[in-house]
């Protein structure tokens, strides 16, 4: 919670510094104004995931259940709607005191609920959290504190994303895949991105995120090539798999963090571009992945997601709340 609190004072100090016309700014790489943000921001003022821990409720089975069905798009989508005409110092209010109940909870947790904290909740393929990691919120100020910083420093404007049916029926899987990861990269301890993982020997965090940034280079060249704008030599290269990343990696070695994380935001967005170009036509074509792996492009979407959320579960022993833990 102490944790949560200095992320708080950070998203607080950087929507202070906003002026009005700042408010107004769109997002990238959505649809969300600035002030749409931070009504996503307070969330729905309750307690949280803390609430269901002393209610008693949070059991595996209901976990599972979550998991596998929950679509948060709606709900987000329905409070920022609610709060559409609220003004901004009445949202910046609101932003001030949104973790009240959070923290009342949290200091009625005891040794009974042990058992609870450390279920596991599964966020995908080879990712797991405790609960007690999945109740940590912090995370989620510095991502849209990191939003708000794009959207500062670029003149964004919305595009309108129409997906075939059959793709739409995947983004809610592989938006939650990349909620994982960015729950994941932005819990890393700003002191751990050198230092090596614990997956990959040899690999650093940083290695591990510039990877995560420019696996959705790779999927770009495949989809072109789906398109009939394939490049050869591009579609070859892909096969030197362990030159490929090598060759990214230091080409970015030099660079910061939150550069690579805002390079990881624009190629998703790049790669989602080209999802809404797979009209039905596309879709049975084959991807190939490697020997042994080749996919339609239909269900390419959740080769993308599966992979992603490997590396998400790689970067979680780097996590801000789990060093912190005695």
């Amino acid at each position: 919670m102490g944790d949560l609190r200095i992320a708080h004072r950070d998203l607080l100090r950087t929507v202070d510094s906003l002026s009005d016309a700042d408010w107004e700014r769109y997002v990238p790489y959505g649809e969300w104004t600035v002030k749409d943000l931070v009504a996503h921001c307070i969330g729905d003022l309750s307690p949280a995931g803390i609430g269901l821990v002393l209610a008693g409720v949070l059991t595996p089975e209901f976990i599972r259940g979550t998991a596998q069905s929950f679509d948060i798009r709606a709900r987000n989508a329905a409070l920022v709607a609610e709060r559409k005409e609220f003004s901004r110092e009445d949202l910046r209010q609101m932003l001030f005191s949104c973790r009240d109940a959070m923290y009342v909870a949290a200091l009625k947790l005891g040794e009974e609920h042990l058992p609870t904290l450390a279920l596991a909740v599964p966020v995908g393929p080879a990712y797991d959290l405790r609960v007690e990691d999945w109740l940590w919120a912090g995370y989620h100020d510095r991502q849209h504190a990191d939003d708000i910083r794009r959207a500062l420093g670029m003149d964004w404007q919305p595009l309108e994303l129409k997906f075939a049916a059959e793709i739409e029926g995947q983004l809610a899987t592989l938006q939650r895949r990349r909620e994982g990861v960015l729950r994941a990269v932005y819990s890393v301890a700003d002191e751990a991105w050198d230092e090596e993982t614990e997956a990959d020997p040899g690999w650093t965090y940083k290695d591990l995120l510039i990877h995560l940034a420019t696996n959705d280079l790779r999927h770009q060249i495949r989809l072109r090539n789906v398109l009939g704008e394939g490049d050869e030599a591009a579609l070859e290269s892909l096969l030197d798999v362990d030159g490929w990343n090598e060759r990214e990696r230091r080409a970015r070695s030099g660079r910061g963090a939150a550069e690579i994380i805002d390079e990881m935001a624009e190629n998703r967005h790049d790669l989602l571009r080209l999802l809404v170009r797979l009209k039905p036509e596309y879709l049975p074509s084959e991807i190939f992945i490697r020997e042994g792996m080749i996919v339609r492009a239909v269900d390419y979407a959740e080769v993308i997601g599966a992979h992603e959320s490997r590396h998400g579960g790689q970067l979680l022993p780097a996590s801000r709340a789990r060093r912190f833990r005695p």
